[in-house]
């Protein structure tokens, strides 16, 4: 009669201390695998210093901008294709932002007018802040 090996409580040991070494060996390929970045942020790119303060700079670098004429207290904005393309939020977002540029230099009833191929699509007012030109205001300036 054959009798089988047992180890007993010897075996346990060497069986906790692989397990171990494996799972801290993973945790390092785990780490240095999703811990990194997989670029500098010294080589990312970077828009001019000083654009986000000053409107002209913003106007000139917006895609969507074909360009803009002060008039008076006023700032006239034309606008391209793009624009008219972007969802009504985004729009609204940087029309907000444009004006809280604008206003420090000029008067509380300065207002930025949105053109879009010479008609008015949207303005910003201290009042009303942002408004869409209306459904009316559309037909007309087509028609």
């Amino acid at each position: 009669m054959m009798k089988g090996r047992t180890y007993g409580l010897f075996r346990l040991p060497v069986i906790v201390g692989k397990t171990f070494v494996w799972f801290l060996l993973g945790s390092i390929l785990f780490a240095s695998g999703c811990g990194s970045d997989s670029h500098e942020a010294g080589t990312a790119a970077k828009y001019p210093a000083g654009i986000s303060e000053d409107i002209e700079q913003q106007l000139k670098y917006d895609a969507r901008v074909d360009g803009f004429e002060p008039e008076g207290e006023d700032l006239i904005v034309n606008v391209n294709d793009t624009w008219m393309h972007s969802p009504p939020g985004i729009r609204e977002r940087a029309l907000g932002q444009w004006y809280s540029l604008w206003k420090p230099a000029h008067s509380a009833a300065s207002k930025i007018v949105v053109k879009f191929e010479g008609n008015e699509v949207e303005r910003w007012t201290s009042e009303k802040g942002y408004q869409p030109a209306s459904k009316e205001e559309k037909a007309s300036s087509e028609g």
